[in-house]
């Protein structure tokens, strides 16, 4: 069941006085199609994407929620968007935006803004209290990274861990990611908001074959790192200022032996007590801050 809802095209304006600072939606006249049941085929749709990895990779599409996570998106990335009636956050700044005087809006697609009840989004939302917008997504797909510091993930399952590696990779001036298709997916609505935006700014890729990729990257004389219960030296006794890239391995089983055998060195973090190993995001988070120290302090930017 759909019917239209009578508006003006949305848009958002702070409004500020002496008691408050609120958000507010602007109705600019634009006919807004309104979704009331969960039968509709874009809902449905949602709901499988948020399900079906293998429908997200046929796709090549996913699903972003919350205010801050939306607002980030890319403006080209953006395929449609719901809210609800009662929604008083931001819209992504190029739907926010979208002015007819706008010589770049005359040009870029219009992004299809739908109103949906309350118990629409609760049946969309991914999670148990949803923030009233959503949003299908393109993914992004990139074929070569540049730079001279990056990440390897050799079968990364956490959700939690790969979004704080993202976010950790792009504070600590990481380049780009390169990981196996046998992480957790990164388009997975949990890993989606653990990266908290990260992903639509850090570039990386999904290999089928990690080795093959990282043969290639030491071809252009990139070092690899691994972290390693092997490793004899401590991680700060190595020159990261030199291109690098640091190989992570798996919550439980660490890097595999193909990928392990393929670094130039193994390194240790110490640590103190009986404590054999680290989380894999704060072991990554470790070695980036470490190689960021070392670049800054050669650079002359300042001490970490």
């Amino acid at each position: 069941m759909s019917n239209i809802y009578s508006a003006h095209t949305l848009g958002f304006f702070y409004l500020k006085d002496n008691m408050h600072k609120s958000y507010i939606m602007w109705q600019m006249g634009e006919q807004l199609e309104k979704i009331t049941s969960t039968g509709n085929k874009l809902v449905k749709e949602v709901r499988d994407l948020e399900k079906k990895a293998r429908l997200r990779r046929e796709s090549g599409l996913f699903i972003a929620e919350g205010e801050r996570l939306c607002s980030e998106i890319p403006a080209d990335s953006i395929v449609r968007i719901f809210v609800t009636q009662d929604y008083h956050g931001r819209l992504p700044e190029s739907v926010a935006s979208d002015k007819q005087d706008d010589a770049s809006s005359k040009t870029a697609p219009k992004v299809p803004v739908f109103l949906v009840s309350d118990s629409v989004m609760e049946y969309m939302s991914d999670t148990k209290t949803s923030q009233g917008i959503l949003a299908v997504v393109r993914q992004r797909h990139y074929t070569s990274l540049f730079g001279d510091f990056f990440i390897i993930l050799d079968t990364l399952q956490d959700p939690g861990n790969m979004g704080t590696i993202f976010r950790t990779a792009e504070a600590a001036g990481v380049n780009g990611i390169v990981m196996n298709r046998n992480c957790v997916d990164i388009y997975s609505p949990k890993v989606v908001r653990a990266t908290m935006g990260a992903m639509f700014r850090m570039p990386f890729i999904i290999c089928e074959d990690l080795s093959a990729e990282i043969l290639k990257m030491k071809s252009k004389g990139i070092s690899m790192y691994a972290a390693h219960l092997k490793g004899k030296k401590n991680h700060f006794e190595f020159d990261y200022r030199k291109p690098c890239a640091f190989m992570i391995g798996n919550e439980g089983n660490g890097l595999s032996d193909e990928i392990a055998a393929l670094s130039d060195d193994y390194l240790r973090i110490p640590m103190m007590g009986s404590t054999e190993s680290l989380n894999a995001a704060i072991a990554a988070t470790v070695l980036m801050y470490e190689a960021l120290r070392q670049r800054m302090d050669h650079s002359g930017e300042g001490n970490l």
